[in-house]
């Protein structure tokens, strides 16, 4: 399949085109940054670096909030996997990060359709629940339902995970509005390849609960299930999912995490939970695109 990436020179999307090129796709990168100096985080050393990349697709060097660049990059291509924009909540950039990310997908999406292109996949976040990382407020979140599922009820607070909800409801737009296939997958904290052998066989006991609910995913299995959506042969017009491993980052039973600091999500449980099992659900994917997490920690 001929596929445009966007955020190309980004941690997944670096792990995307390695994994995509070797399954035999045909693809062209779309990145803002120049690929003699990307800028990258180093999990060994805590710190960011930069380096050069070589590059064995076509490559251009463009905005994502930038029609002329996204309508060059989506010429000829099949279909789009949307990784573009910043990744994270930046105190005091609020309007530049909603704006990029918003803007940005809407861009995408828009300069896909004119182009022909039946089928965009785009990364949303957990965030998009408005629950997990940068919350605003601080007060305990009363899931009534566990492990957590897509159809909450969304409560985002900080710009970060405004834009996501953005991302899913524009997804959602274009498939309503022109009939494009869409999907949000919604990512929590992708650890890369060193990180995961550093923490694996060394996972430390808690002391607070997490807003993020204990969850991660390898890097490997987050292609793999970007792939699995790509070519899904029925996949729904359009559809948010949930990107987690199938268990928690930390050592202890999910039950006993939870009565030691959130004893009242208890009666939320929909099911009981097996060991480590991670409390945000997976089950969409998994029955829609067959995502199935293979990276587990502590095993």
């Amino acid at each position: 399949m001929k596929v445009l990436i966007t955020g190309a020179l980004g941690f997944i999307g670096r792990a995307l085109t390695e994994y995509l090129g070797r399954r035999g796709h045909e693809l062209r990168l779309l990145d803002i940054a120049d690929p003699t100096a990307v800028s990258m985080y180093n999990p060994v050393k805590h710190e960011r670096e930069t380096r050069s990349i070589k590059l064995d697709w076509p490559f251009v060097r463009g905005e994502i909030t930038d029609p002329v660049a996204v309508a060059e990059a989506v010429r000829g291509v099949e279909a789009v996997v949307h990784l573009g924009g910043i990744p994270v909540n930046i105190p005091d950039q609020g309007a530049t990060i909603f704006r990029t990310n918003a803007l940005g997908t809407f861009v995408v999406l828009d300069e896909a359709r004119k182009a022909g292109i039946a089928r965009c996949i785009c990364a949303s976040s957990v965030n998009a629940f408005g629950t997990f990382y940068w919350r605003l407020s601080r007060h305990p979140i009363p899931y009534t339902r566990l492990p957590l599922e897509e159809e909450y009820p969304p409560a985002p607070e900080d710009p970060y995970s405004l834009s996501k909800l953005v991302t899913e409801e524009t997804c959602a737009a274009f498939h309503r509005g022109y009939g494009m296939t869409t999907a949000a997958l919604r990512f929590t904290f992708v650890w890369p390849e060193e990180m995961y052998q550093r923490l694996r066989g060394d996972l430390k006991m808690t002391d607070q609960w997490h807003d993020d609910l204990f969850s991660w995913l390898h890097v490997h299995d987050a292609v793999e299930g970007i792939e699995q959506a790509l070519l899904c042969p029925d996949l729904p017009g359009y559809g948010a999912y949930n990107m987690c491993a199938s268990d928690t980052c930390w050592p202890e039973p999910t039950v006993k995490l939870l009565e030691r600091f959130r004893p009242d999500l208890l009666s939320a449980l929909s099911r009981p939970l097996q060991g480590r099992e991670s409390l945000l659900s997976i089950e969409k994917a998994r029955l829609t695109f067959d995502f199935s997490p293979r990276y587990r920690l502590g095993d």
